[in-house]
């Protein structure tokens, strides 16, 4: 029997510093049917030189005017032939027999994803250092309910949510076709609406063991998420809005909507008091939940207790004006 093709897709833009490991790493995948896509989204830095430095008999190599990374991996799409789609950061890397194993899990099965762990890594540490989040693992579980698995993933169930990076999945093409194509319009959690339509138009999720995604975290200035753009955070705004779209259609739930309400509130708190006009528009769009058992989280237990006393406005307000503050003395 054929082995199935995967192609492995690689959006990059600026990612110099990063870019040859990450596609090593996909050369490297112990896989042998695959071919790797790396398409270059208008790099103003050496990345396209350090691109065409592979030998392209190895790497597929694309280039485009910078149009994001949404388009960036359509057009990866557009140009694989492969069963099966892994994408791949240009700045992250996966465990040689990740593919592997995961392809060996789900042949045969165009309706089936499988799944791995993340690890999380410092930028400037090795990456073998660094072990999964023993939280995120909790919502990594193999099943046959993938509706009930997403819903799990952003909350609805207790309240605890958390996320699967890209890298992570290896998908059926037909899965992808059926689902369709990634968001273009999106600047800001693409991936997030992206993996729900995939998610929801699965039939069953499988976690593959010892095999990992290698995601790098970088340090950044600042730690209120609240300081995004307005663009950024509208976008936000549309994917959870697309999401409540796809997940309400396929089941209506008390579940299904506290994590679409967990969502959309998470956007109003974010927004608040920078760009009012999308905060109203997210507690509009908040589906009605009976008891209303939405806790409101500020990072800090003393910020979310003052929040159920003098409302999340004015700890948002006091949090705004002491960013902005500390941004001035800086």
């Amino acid at each position: 029997m054929k082995k199935p093709l995967v192609s492995i897709i690689i959006p990059a833009y600026n990612a110099a510093k990063h870019i040859a490991a990450s596609i090593q790493s996909a050369i490297s995948q112990s896989w042998a049917n695959k071919e790797v896509i790396v398409i270059d989204d208008g790099s103003t830095d050496e990345t396209l030189d350090i691109i065409k430095s592979f030998d392209n008999q190895v790497i597929k190599v694309f280039q485009q005017a910078n149009k994001g990374a949404a388009a960036t991996r359509n057009k990866g799409l557009l140009e694989a032939k492969g069963d099966f789609i892994q994408f791949l950061d240009a700045d992250d890397i996966l465990s040689t027999d990740k593919i592997e194993k995961q392809v060996l899990a789900i042949a045969n099965h165009t309706n089936t994803l499988a799944v791995c762990s993340t690890v999380h890594f410092d930028e400037h540490q090795a990456h073998a250092l660094f072990t999964p989040s023993l939280y995120e693992e909790e919502f990594l579980k193999t099943s046959d309910e993938p509706i009930k698995f997403l819903i799990k993933l952003w909350g609805g169930f207790d309240g605890k949510g958390s996320m699967i990076q890209p890298n992570a999945w290896l998908i059926p093409m037909p899965l992808i076709r059926k689902s369709g194509l990634w968001n273009e319009e999106l600047s800001l959690d693409d991936d997030g609406e992206f993996f729900a339509r995939i998610i929801l138009n699965s039939t069953k999720i499988v976690k593959v063991s010892d095999v990992f995604n290698y995601y790098r975290k970088y340090k950044k200035e600042g730690n209120l998420s609240s300081q995004r753009t307005y663009k950024d955070l509208s976008s936000l705004l549309a994917s959870i809005l697309s999401k409540k779209k796809e997940l309400l259609s396929k089941e209506d739930s008390l579940a299904a909507r506290f994590a679409i309400y967990r969502l959309l509130y998470d956007v109003a708190i974010r927004s608040y008091p920078q760009f009012k006009d999308i905060s109203k528009k997210a507690i509009h769009e908040l589906p009605l939940i009976t008891p209303l058992t939405y806790k409101l989280d500020f990072g800090r237990k003393v910020l979310s207790k003052l929040a159920s006393v003098l409302g999340w406005k004015s700890i948002r307000l006091i949090q705004y004006s002491y960013q902005n503050l500390a941004n001035r003395i800086r």
